[in-house]
């Protein structure tokens, strides 16, 4: 019985979240110096109801990925690559995707202790989970925020 559930689960997330990924990052600071720097990708198990689909960035491939995709019978990138393979160009791309959120919802956490003539300041930035889709085009991967209506 749970083999079946298993299989079902992994049935709905191949059928249904195809595109869909979730990004959050946090970056913390010390007396200004940045000593804590995460940023994640991961995969949507569910697919989005009610959404309005925003482009926000478009990241041009690399010679490495373009040697990574698999493609069609003309050559092309194919669109129904494996999910496995979207999470490492995306992941391999973490920089440039963290630049196009940077005005997704953001929060921010200033704390300021001072003793004598000692401060000393942290600063905690986080941007919330997001969800975004992927479109792979010929020369470059199409991102887009989704956002429910």
């Amino acid at each position: 019985m749970e083999r079946i559930i298993c299989l079902l689960i992994l049935l709905n997330l191949r059928l249904f979240a195809q595109d869909e990924f979730i990004f959050w990052a946090e970056l913390s600071s010390r007396n200004l110096v940045l000593f804590h720097q995460s940023q994640n990708i991961s995969l949507a198990m569910t697919k989005s109801d009610n959404f309005f689909s925003d482009f926000v960035c478009e990241l041009p491939y690399t010679q490495k990925d373009f040697i990574k995709f698999p493609k069609n019978s003309l050559g092309l990138i194919d669109e129904d690559m494996p999910k496995k393979i979207k999470l490492d160009f995306l992941n391999s791309h973490k920089d440039e995707l963290s630049e196009c959120f940077i005005g997704a919802k953001i929060q921010i956490k200033s704390f300021t202790q001072t003793n004598l003539l000692k401060a000393q300041n942290e600063i905690y930035i986080k941007i919330l989970p997001l969800r975004f889709s992927v479109d792979f085009g010929s020369n470059s991967a199409l991102i887009y925020y989704l956002r429910k209506k």
